[in-house]
């Protein structure tokens, strides 16, 4: 694209946002040294592409179960993308790690009987090829069940395309770790385990009916019970006498365990779903698992990193457990072939540290924490894995700048000293970007551009990553496209707002850099929060929130009360939100169990997709009467009136509190639809914690009005380890009547 003012062709954004960046007198101004200043470095160039030939060592199972023989008990569905997600798994494993065909185990439908399943683990057992450490994956997609055994103790199972009760048994939990264990004793424990599936069968709260979705999960008969799976099972892992016992661990996700690495579609209480709506339907843990593999290569990121970086998925929390969930994916011995490699080069630090100065920075997307192996030169970083590297270090947030990055070496790595150019390929992920938006490389943007050079160059607290991408892709999540006169509109891309018919926000802005600068940051301020969460599964598992219209009435003395429709929660559990269509002067209320071990703090903020406003009200709508903001929430928090701060309202455990209604003093809810919106999207956060926490730096205002501008405050992003935190995210779909 040409730059007007410079006459300047771009052919990338690279290129652009340097010849933007270079022309700038207000990033010339900020910029004080060599690894910040673009004006006074070459053009930069987009990173070489390098081709880490390795063989990959990986040997897999995978199987996927739609349509079972015997669709007994009635929730037994028949499912639509399990063996989609096994497909695209299989690809995954050939096309981006090149994983040769023979490697592969691969089970379909009639193919995964209960046999052939436990026929296919012994297979990798007894394999002669697969040597001691060889990376090993174990896939599982379709339905898991639940049984409650003669002795009263619940049995976690998967569900085999034959499972007949009385008949054909599923596959238990212990079963499983017997199976897992035999490859382990002989082939070590880089086993990674997936499973895409329910825990706990069809769920224990909630209700309403399912649109769009099926569940992998079913109740299983008590006579499937396997009584004599211990003594039958060499493997067994109760054959070997542990600290708490001779007794098998229930369920598969046991926390502490050796033999194997797993990763979970949900929590025990929670159901696996896949949407059916698309064309070839897809489980959702699967393709958001595999969205994260296609972006991060697993040599780059930490079992634990998975949880932090996976996209939001609506009611599911996934989990990782296993004695080694710190270890890089696969013990860091597979790789994805091409890799990006680096020119790095000495940088004399005035403090005598050893650092270089990499060629990358914000623009091609190095975030805090990333770490970067350094070699000699390309042909040693080919040979990356078995050539000696110059050493490992590590870019950290104030050192990142648009185009270039001081890199320090990570802790306890050996000090290096580069007396001469040298290259690098990262090897460890940093921090997720906060916004990842499309814009098209077209002159009507250039407004756009100019404002993400501004933010990345932008020194000061709470930076915004922001990155920029030409084509949609699976992790995008807001497009930027030309409005009618010369205006730019915004396009919500995640899965909820594509789902319910979000197709656009309501807003519509010239292309002024100080306002495009607003709504970014505004934008980026608003993902990092509404997708940064803690996977608490107790918290998750044992807060129930319901979700009620409320009736008016008069109490005795003939005031105005409010109470709850008994028997009409709104909350869809099973679906993860709560829909329904806007009634003018309607009310809401809602009311929270505790069942956790703890006793609780919590607040309560709604985001709103349609403005990127997070609001956290007072508890009364006269505060807001001198703007057109609806009262979408009350906040979970009391005013005290004589000294005018908030003040946490306390959920002990086991016990409830009600929200708006009963003996409240928060007023109820009321939501509405601005003109010309037919749905919106938005999202009832609640950050439950057991001490009392200062969110403040949450709330921001809409940057599409400027009299309500929005916070610009420090983003706390990380709590005391000491401390019990988790959140709920529950979205709230607003319809337009057809009549209205």
């Amino acid at each position: 694209m040409l730059i007007p003012w410079l006459g300047i062709e771009a052919s990338d954004y690279l290129n652009l946002l340097w010849h933007i960046a270079a022309s700038s007198l207000e990033v010339k101004d900020v910029a004080k040294d060599a690894a910040s200043d673009p004006a006074n470095e070459a053009k930069p160039m987009l990173p070489a592409k390098i081709e880490i030939s390795a063989p990959q060592q990986l040997w897999a199972l995978i199987i996927g179960i739609n349509s079972y023989i015997h669709p007994t008990p009635p929730d037994l569905e028949l499912l639509r993308g399990a063996v989609p997600d096994a497909d695209a798994m299989d690809e995954y494993l050939r096309t981006n790690l090149d994983v040769p065909g023979d490697q592969i185990v691969n089970l379909r439908n009639e193919d995964a009987t209960r046999n052939k399943i436990i026929a296919a683990f012994h297979g990798l057992r007894d394999n002669p090829r697969i040597n001691s450490g060889d990376p090993i994956l174990i896939y599982y997609a379709g339905h898991g069940g639940e049984i409650l055994s003669k002795n009263g103790n619940t049995i976690q199972a998967l569900v085999p395309v034959d499972y007949l009760a009385g008949q054909t048994r599923p596959i238990p939990d212990r079963e499983v770790a017997a199976l897992i264990n035999g490859i382990a004793k002989k082939h070590g424990n880089n086993i990674t385990v997936i499973f895409d599936c329910c825990h706990s069968g069809s769920g224990t709260r909630g209700g309403g009916q399912r649109t769009g979705t099926l569940v992998r999960g079913c109740k299983l008969s008590p006579d499937d019970d396997p009584d004599n799976l211990d003594a039958d099972s060499e493997d067994s892992p109760v054959a070997e006498p542990k600290a708490r016992g001779a007794r098998s661990a229930e369920g598969f996700a046991m926390v502490g365990m050796k033999s194997h690495i797993l990763l979970a579609a949900c929590s025990a209480n929670e159901l696996a779903l896949e949407d059916t709506t698309s064309p070839e339907p897809h489980g959702r843990f699967t393709t958001a698992l595999l969205q994260l593999f296609k972006a991060v290569s697993p040599d780059q990121m930490t079992y634990a990193d998975i949880l932090t970086k996976l996209s939001r998925i609506d009611g599911q929390n996934p989990q990782c457990e296993g004695y080694h969930r710190d270890r890089i994916l696969f013990n860091a011995k597979v790789r994805e072939r091409t890799h990006r490699c680096y020119n790095v080069k000495p940088f004399n630090s005035k403090k005598g540290e050893s650092m270089c100065v990499l060629e990358a920075g914000k623009v091609i997307g190095v975030t805090d924490g990333a770490e970067f192996t350094l070699y000699s030169d390309e042909t040693a970083a080919r040979a990356h894995g078995k050539s000696k590297p110059l050493g490992v270090m590590v870019a950290r947030e104030s050192n990142i700048k648009p185009f270039k990055s001081l890199l320090e070496p990570v802790q306890g790595n050996v000090t290096l000293e580069l007396t001469g150019p040298a290259v690098a390929i990262q090897t460890k992920s940093g921090v997720e970007v906060d916004l990842l938006i499309r814009v098209p490389l077209e002159d009507q943007y250039m407004g756009v551009f100019e404002a993400v050079v501004r933010e990345m160059s932008r020194d000061g607290p709470d930076p915004c990553r922001i990155k920029l991408v030409g084509k949609v892709s699976d992790r995008v999540q807001l497009e930027i496209v030309s409005h009618e006169q010369d205006q730019l509109g915004f396009i919500p891309l995640d899965p909820q707002s594509t789902k319910c018919g979000f197709t656009r926000m309501p807003y519509a802005v010239n292309s002024d850099i100080d306002v495009l600068h607003r709504v970014l940051r505004a934008a980026a301020h608003y993902n990092f929060h509404l997708n940064h969460n803690h996977a608490n599964h107790k918290i998750q598992d044992e807060i129930q929130i319901d979700f009620f219209r409320l009736e008016e009435g008069l109490d005795d003395n003939l005031d105005v009360v409010f109470n709850a429709l008994e028997g009409h929660n709104m909350h869809q559990y099973q679906e993860a939100k709560i829909e329904y269509f806007i009634e003018e002067g309607a009310k809401y209320g809602m009311k929270i169990k505790n069942s956790s071990p703890w006793n609780l703090y919590f607040s309560c903020f709604f985001f709103d997709h349609a403005d990127f406003s997070i609001s956290e009200f007072s508890g009364t709508a006269a505060e807001f009467k001198d703007t057109d903001v609806p009262v979408r929430t009350a906040a979970i928090t009391e005013i005290d009136t004589e000294s005018g701060y908030s003040k946490d309202l306390s959920l002990t455990k086991d016990s409830f509190v009600d929200i708006g209604y009963g003996d409240s003093a928060i007023p109820p809810l009321e939501f509405d639809l601005p003109e010309g919106l037919a749905v919106r999207l938005g999202f009832l956060k609640f950050y439950f914690t057991s001490e009392a926490a200062d969110l403040s730096h949450v709330p921001q205002k809409s940057p599409f009005e400027v009299a309500r501008g929005m916070c610009d405050q420090n983003v706390a992003r990380a709590k005391k380890k000491d401390t019990v935190w988790g959140t709920i995210l529950i979205p709230v779909i607003q319809k337009r009547p057809a009549s209205a």
